[in-house]
């Protein structure tokens, strides 16, 4: 388990996820009771309903891991950990990424009627959200 203030940029993980195509798309997500996705699933949301261009995230989370799915449209992670920085792309129901606590998360919707679905191994607790960028570098020891 990756602490928050050991988490950096290389503890991102990219994820794929199996996709029959007939007829359609069917995009499997692993056994969502047990540890497929790298994490107990606790908690599941989506965010929708972001312009083009809208922000959401700009935060880190304390202990909360997460594993971010594009199920329609495209988003762009801007994800740092107080030294390095990097942009991942999620644009297909079959990448997902996970992203351990410490790591701040800047998400950028680039298409309208985009879907995000957002995967946690906590509850939704407000203490456990870390909002000021000075705060959370204080935190990673920066």
């Amino acid at each position: 388990m990756t602490t928050m203030e050991g988490s950096t940029i290389g503890s991102l993980v990219q994820l794929r996820f199996w996709q029959h195509i007939q007829n359609g798309t069917l995009t499997v997500l692993p056994d969502l009771g047990g540890e497929s996705l790298g994490i107990p699933i606790k908690r599941v949301f989506t965010i929708t309903g972001v312009e083009p261009g809208g922000i959401r995230g700009d935060h880190a989370h304390r202990t909360c891991t997460q594993v971010l799915v594009c199920l329609h449209g495209r988003v762009s992670a801007i994800l740092d950990d107080g030294r390095s920085h990097c942009r991942i792309v999620l644009d297909s129901p079959e990448q997902g990424l996970f992203i351990p606590p410490g790591i701040w998360n800047h998400i950028v919707f680039e298409s309208a009627d985009t879907v995000l679905a957002v995967f946690c191994d906590q509850p939704y607790d407000p203490q456990e959200y870390l909002r000021d960028r000075k705060e959370y570098l204080k935190l990673k020891g920066l």
